[in-house]
């Protein structure tokens, strides 16, 4: 039930463009955000980003706005993609003897499958067997997905041209709650930065984490003039 409410409450920040009774509107810079009238923006001191807070009376939102922003949490399909995952499978459970000189890197997962009971004498409590090829030398290897994610909801989409990640823990776990933008169509030469905006916050109680999401699920770009 409180996940279901969590998600009403994003659905209804994203529907209404106007300000709520007892809110007002923040511009911080490229980007617009809703909060309740008693939040102000503090601006503080940066080296490479500007930092500062969305501050309220029971409830803090960090802020960072330039090149260098955390995307957050991964989200189970990103982790299996970045791979690193296989080095440290590769290392603990792959014999040196049979496989001598397997590289994570160039390693290619075949196909993933769910672990079954038969597994845990091959890697106890892993969550995934994928099965794998380095050059023509075929093995399993069993996939951890970090706990982190896993008490993590991310949902991934697209504001007036603009890529918006909005993460936050699932029932009974206190973790990060928070939201991620940037341009969506972006050179992604080597060398190339691009600002990106992160606002979050930690550990925050059922009623404060309603509060931010309520708040973070308003954050838009400024409407082209």
């Amino acid at each position: 039930m409180r996940r279901l409410c969590l998600i009403f409450l994003i659905a209804c920040a994203f529907g209404c463009s106007n300000t709520k009774p007892g809110w007002k509107t923040i511009d911080m810079g490229e980007y617009l955000i809703d909060v309740p009238d008693d939040f102000n923006l503090k601006i503080e001191k940066g080296i490479d980003s500007q930092p500062g807070v969305l501050k309220g009376n029971n409830l803090d939102l960090y802020y960072d706005y330039g090149p260098y922003g955390d995307t957050l949490v991964m989200t189970k399909q990103e982790f299996l993609i970045k791979g690193f995952w296989k080095d440290e499978a590769i290392i603990r459970f792959l014999s040196y003897k049979q496989h001598p000189d397997v590289d994570w890197f160039t390693t290619k997962v075949i196909s993933l499958r769910p672990c079954v009971k038969g597994d845990s004498s091959f890697a106890a409590g892993c969550d995934l067997i994928a099965s794998c090829i380095y050059k023509k030398d075929k093995f399993d290897l069993p996939v951890y997905i970090p706990q982190e994610i896993k008490n993590h909801v991310v949902k991934i989409d697209t504001i007036d041209g603009y890529y918006h990640r909005l993460v936050f823990p699932r029932k009974s776990f206190k973790g990060i709650t928070g939201v991620y933008m940037r341009k969506a169509k972006v050179d992604n030469s080597p060398g190339i930065l691009h600002n990106s905006i992160v606002i979050r916050s930690r550990r925050l109680n059922d009623k404060q984490q309603a509060l931010a999401i309520a708040i973070i699920a308003t954050l838009r770009p400024k409407p082209k003039e």
